[in-house]
């Protein structure tokens, strides 16, 4: 009988595997104390590639070396499992064979459980819990959100030095603070009201919707989940923190068991001050980088970008940025402070010149590894903004090649061309539908049934009356759009799609708008969302995952040549055509950026960037950052991020740790760890050489592009479609839409719809 102190150790370990996240804790318990155990020696193969396996193992003692052979015959290593480390999960959901050999390095010890087991004391589909559809989420867009605070009659925002310390040493660690700088931090813990809340009243309650993050000051908050009992909540702490991401239901209840005191800030102040300070720093890191001589061919683009790799660096009094005779590798400009720059001699050390903020040194280290000629030392605290060479080359590659051309563009202009060539190779084409939806009126279509339903859409499959063509009919509420802060993306959402032509996206054939609604009229795809698919077959072979990741990539290179980002790439947003064709759909978070960066939080939490959840600004790298994510998700079943809670998903997005399973080939790995770079600069598809350098990555080796693009490439899966009327291969839904009636609300956001 296996002892309940191993069993709950066991069962802590069986939360981290992301197949099994959605069992309760006695659902994991029960299945910990199942496991049975199993020595293994040394050289001993405990699972070989190739072979049908039915065993999910944990490994308690030891370590494993993971091997796999490619289609030459020869193995390579892609890595090392020890102690609490997992594998073969797939095996409890269908007969699956082995991706790679997992070999005993020494004596291992294993914990193990076979399929049947496992059906034994669960339900054959009690994993596919965690498999339903996600919503995106969205912050909204502040200049359509009138909001102000509802501060409490007795609220203040003043605040001792010792409060202030109390409340930031209760947020500095909280995951959207970690990459704020202390400007920020402050300047939010200077927006924070005080209130009081009294014993027995509820600060917040589960289910309802909330804007507010708090710290409690004093007193003592009971935390119930479902009714239950979960921890208390005391001085020093703080609860709420998804509200300051969007509007999002109460996870518990937190009820006050004593008088208690809190501070609390909205999201809508959080995410002023976050983008607001952050708008301005960039700003003035694109100024100080115009007075630097040596970078003033640069396009103002070409500097934007470089602004983005600008990193901040402090150093106190006395403090040596560099010394003479050291090699040089990056350029500094004076944010605030003073740098003194000395040069030593044969007559000693002299102090040749006093560097103010927004003047710079070090620039030519972005031409040649020099070495330095003098010593910088900080006058007084001293902030800098560093920019090595390495991360310059990345984005634009070499300065002096730059200074040769006399800036030549680095948007690829042939690579637009070759864009337009592979339009016209393409067999579909949609032009002549096109042409015979002039005449399509809202009132000639007849409703056939309907295809999803979302957070922010209700799609259906309408047939002309008299041509008898079908189309998909995308509605919106114009109520919904205002409540949540839509108007801005609905409006983008039409720009976009109307300014594209792409075999891999959904087109937009006509629009139209009623008192209540605003519609769509798109290319219909009846062979189903590639996440029905997924789910069904749990995940896909590298050769089908390769198929629908090419499409997306060829997808995105199209958008962001016309400098339009995307923002929701999921299973779920992606349509199968009758050849079995890829698809992109619902364009709500496409947005124009050829200004620059932008700021709206929106997406789907699992896909979210680094950058979106910090708040930092974003660009065409989050596209490239989802793309990653979309081929984890396609070869594992589950996200890399994954967790039932929000904020956990978020802590492990920002601190970037990821666990790839053995069956993972060399060459997976290595894409997925290039698209997922922390540092949108240095993330793939960003740096120099864009979308091109994805193609070629030893993953997508031998892949035909030009054959996907005209697409005579054979598709992995084609669905079975009866007509142009059967819409068997989407979720069944109930016909009926609640119809929210529209009161003008005066400012015409709608009016060019």
């Amino acid at each position: 009988m296996a002892s309940d102190t191993r069993i709950r150790r066991i069962a802590s370990i069986l939360k981290n595997v992301p197949l099994l996240a959605t069992l309760n804790t006695e659902e994991r318990e029960k299945l910990a104390a199942k496991l049975k155990i199993q020595a293994v020696p040394d050289k001993h193969q405990i699972l070989k590639q190739g072979a049908v396996g039915d065993e999910f193992f944990i490994i308690t003692k030891g370590e494993v070396v993971v091997t796999r052979e490619n289609e030459q015959g020869v193995t390579a290593e892609l890595g090392r499992l020890k102690a609490g480390d997992y594998f073969g999960e797939t095996a409890l959901l269908n007969n699956t064979t082995r991706g790679a050999t997992i070999t005993a390095n020494g004596s291992v010890t294993l914990f193990y459980l076979t399929r049947v087991k496992f059906n034994s004391l669960f339900s054959k589909n009690r994993l596919n819990v965690q498999f339903a559809k996600r919503n995106a989420v969205s912050a909204g867009n502040q200049k359509n959100l009138k909001y102000t605070p509802k501060m409490p009659a007795n609220a203040t925002k003043t605040k001792s030095a010792a409060t202030k310390q109390l409340i930031l040493k209760a947020v500095q660690r909280n995951v959207l603070f970690l990459e704020l700088d202390r400007d920020q931090t402050m300047q939010i813990i200077d927006e924070m009201y005080r209130t009081e809340i009294s014993e027995g009243v509820n600060a917040v309650k589960q289910g309802d919707l909330g804007d507010n993050l708090y710290v409690v000051e004093s007193g003592e908050f009971h935390v119930f989940v479902k009714g239950s009992y979960v921890g208390t909540l005391g001085a020093g702490t703080c609860f709420g923190e998804l509200a300051l991401m969007y509007n999002s239901p109460r996870a518990a209840t937190v009820t006050a068991v004593t008088d208690t005191a809190v501070w609390v800030v909205d999201r809508f102040t959080f995410r002023r001050v976050v983008t607001g300070l952050t708008r301005r720093k960039f700003d003035l890191y694109v100024q100080f980088l115009k007075q630097v001589p040596l970078l003033a061919p640069l396009a103002a683009y070409e500097r934007r970008k470089i602004a983005e790799a600008l990193e901040e660096f402090t150093y106190q009094s006395g403090e040596i940025v560099f010394n003479q005779g050291d090699v040089g590798d990056s350029m500094y400009i004076v944010h605030s402070g003073e740098a003194i720059v000395t040069i030593t001699g044969k007559a000693g050390t002299t102090e040749v010149n006093r560097i103010q903020p927004g003047s710079y040194f070090g620039e030519r280290a972005l031409i040649k590894n020099e070495t330095r000629a003098a010593t910088i030392t900080a006058g007084g605290n001293l902030r800098v903004l560093k920019l090595d060479n390495l991360a310059f080359q990345l984005l634009l590659g070499p300065l002096e090649d730059i200074l040769k051309q006399k800036v030549e563009s680095y948007e690829d202009v042939k690579e637009v061309a070759s864009l337009a060539t592979d339009m016209k190779k393409s067999k579909i084409t949609e032009a002549s539908r096109a042409d015979s939806t002039h005449d399509v009126e809202f009132n000639d279509l007849k409703l056939i049934g309907t295809l999803g339903k979302g957070s922010f859409g209700h799609v259906t499959l309408m047939q002309h009356r008299r041509t008898k063509n079908t189309y998909a009919l995308k509605a919106v509420n114009k109520t919904q759009i205002v409540q949540t802060g839509q108007q801005s993306h609905i409006m983008s959402e039409k720009k976009v799609m109307a300014a594209m032509n792409h075999p891999f996206l959904i087109k937009l054939y006509k629009t139209f708008q009623d008192n209540d609604r605003l519609y769509f009229l798109l290319e219909p795809s009846l062979g189903g969302e590639l996440f029905s698919v997924l789910r069904e077959k749990t995940f896909f072979s590298e050769n089908t995952a390769r198929f629908y990741a090419g499409s997306v990539v060829c997808a995105f290179e199209y958008m962001h040549n016309m400098n339009f980002i995307y923002r929701d790439l999921k299973p779920e947003n992606l349509l199968l055509d009758s050849k079995g064709v890829m698809k992109v759909t619902d364009f709500g978070f496409a947005k124009d950026v050829s200004s620059g960066r932008t700021w709206t939080l929106c997406g789907t939490p699992d896909y979210l960037a680094p950058e979106i959840v910090a708040g930092k600004g974003h660009g065409k790298g989050v596209d490239w950052w989802t793309l990653g994510i979309f081929i984890y998700e396609m070869l594992a079943s589950y996200p890399p991020f994954f967790d039932e809670d929000p904020m956990k998903t978020y802590a492990k997005i920002m601190h970037g740790r990821i666990n790839y399973p053995s069956h993972f080939s060399k060459e997976s790995i290595s894409l997925v760890k290039k698209l997922l770079h922390p540092k949108a600069i240095k993330r793939l598809g960003v740096v120099r050489g864009g979308a091109k350098l994805i193609k070629k990555h030893s993953w997508f080796h031998g892949f035909d592009w030009e054959s996907l693009v005209d697409m005579t490439m054979a598709a992995p899966i084609v669905p079975k479609i009866k007509n142009d009327l059967d819409i068997s291969n989407f979720d069944t839904y109930d016909e009926d839409d609640e119809i929210m009636f529209y009161e003008d609300d005066g400012t015409g956001w709608a009016d060019e719809f």
